[in-house]
């Protein structure tokens, strides 16, 4: 794209961002009345920090909810190791996503909310933390967080079918953005092709540092609590589920009169703020259902039909807990199409996997799990829940194996960044503002 056309494009998107700066505020304070903004750091998302930046080249990574951070907690690690390492700064969008980075990033990175996609809250942020390389985890494509990350790099990268072809619709905004990207390290040898078509420079298919991931850590006092509250039955656990996928397997549950076999139904939604709304589903259909939380503060219930998870970073005990794993996210919840969860957790822990008809997110894992096994993709929640019954009445027995562990690139990736931050910062360069 020539220059002058991204500085037109630029340009009329500032004064587009400007125009509607009230409505950037209103939808904060949305946001904020829905419990989705953390009020004491409010600020953040408006750019100015609450951190002190600690001298020396700084890696900027963001990533917009839990699983991108977990796909970058190898390289994170990776780099972290030695003197001479960089300031590791790690932005996201979601309160979920912050809490568990107070967990799980390695000990000297820090973690900001990343500002609203407005020219005004960036530029404080930029000039703050002067990064020297910008990292972006999968394709979380804005214009002001592309434009403010210097030397931007795409790691993780997925395009699927559906997005190629919505961005096909707007080649020239397309273009524009991706004419930022340095370097655009793809997770399949289909999407590092969809991204040349659209205007990348620099692509190569790397594969997806999900793969480094270790599995989730199991909380054993909280495991064998779950396991007493289930009371011995086989538990299945529909994990990273979304609106609407819950109610679509309590329903599945309560026809299929499951609550009369010793079976139970653990359900950790994506967004445990939505907790309640599950538990009110579940009661609505006749079922008696628990929280998580008031099971562990208060005593534990005799043998409820569901339990809701509405805590983050414990995963590894649900999954730990389950006789079979259904993957959220790839049953099309209210008609969208929302790409499906990660199934590596579930595999490395050695459970058996069931899945719906969309898994685009990990198009390139599908192949090697289900070669291997692990996996099993079945049409849609009635056929999910037929090929989860045997399961069920015969479950592998806890402790079987360590799972299948893939390889993937996060050294190599670590060791790329960190040559190229030292470029940059020997270059001296400073943000494009």
């Amino acid at each position: 794209m020539k220059r002058a056309q991204a500085w037109l494009l630029l340009g009329l998107y500032r004064l587009l961002s400007l125009a509607l700066s009230p409505l950037w505020l209103i939808l904060l304070l949305v946001r904020l009345a829905q419990s989705k903004e953390d009020p004491r750091r409010l600020g953040e998302r408006l750019g100015w920090p609450s951190r002190r930046r600690p001298a020396g080249p700084l890696l900027w990574f963001h990533a917009a909810s839990v699983g991108e951070l977990n796909s970058l907690l190898p390289v994170l690690r990776a780099l972290g190791q030695g003197a001479g390492a960089p300031v590791l700064l790690v932005t996201t969008v979601t309160r979920t996503s912050a809490a568990l980075a107070g967990r799980v990033l390695p000990p000297a990175a820090i973690h900001q909310y990343v500002p609203i996609d407005h020219w005004l809250a960036l530029l404080p942020f930029r000039c703050y933390w002067r990064p020297c390389l910008g990292v972006l985890a999968e394709a979380e494509l804005w214009p002001e967080l592309v434009q403010a990350m210097p030397h931007l790099h795409l790691i993780n990268a997925r395009m699927s079918q559906r997005s190629y072809l919505r961005h096909r619709r707007l080649p020239v905004y397309a273009g524009w953005l991706l004419a930022r990207v340095e370097v655009c390290l793809a997770q399949s040898q289909a999407d590092a092709e969809r991204f040349r078509r659209l205007g990348a420079r620099d692509v190569r298919a790397l594969g997806s540092t999900k793969l480094d991931a270790d599995p989730p850590p199991v909380n054993s006092v909280y495991l064998e609590m779950v396991q007493q509250v289930f009371a011995g039955r086989s538990v299945l656990l529909l994990a990273s589920s979304h609106a609407g996928e819950e109610r679509q397997w309590l329903e599945a549950w309560a026809e299929n009169q499951l609550t009369q076999r010793p079976f139970g139904l653990l359900l950790a939604p994506r967004h445990p703020q939505r907790a309640q709304e599950v538990l009110a589903q579940a009661r609505q259909l006749g079922l008696s259902a628990a929280l998580w939380s008031d099971l562990a503060g208060g005593g534990l219930a005799p043998n409820p039909d569901v339990l809701v998870a509405d805590v983050i970073g414990e995963m590894g005990t649900w999954i730990s807990a389950a006789a079979v794993v259904v993957m959220g996210g790839s049953f099309y919840p209210q008609g969208r199409a929302l790409g499906g969860q990660n199934p590596l957790e579930p595999v490395a822990l050695g459970r058996p996997v069931l899945c719906g008809p969309d898994m685009a997110n990990f198009s390139d894992l599908l192949e090697p799990l289900l070669a291997a096994g692990c996996l099993q993709q079945c049409a849609d929640v009635a056929a999910t829940l037929a090929a989860a019954l045997p399961l069920l009445v015969q479950p592998l027995p806890q402790g079987h194996g360590e799972g299948l562990r893939l390889r993937g690139p996060s050294q190599l990736l670590a060791s790329l960044l960190l040559k190229r931050c030292r470029l940059s910062s020997a270059a001296n360069e400073m943000p494009m503002i």
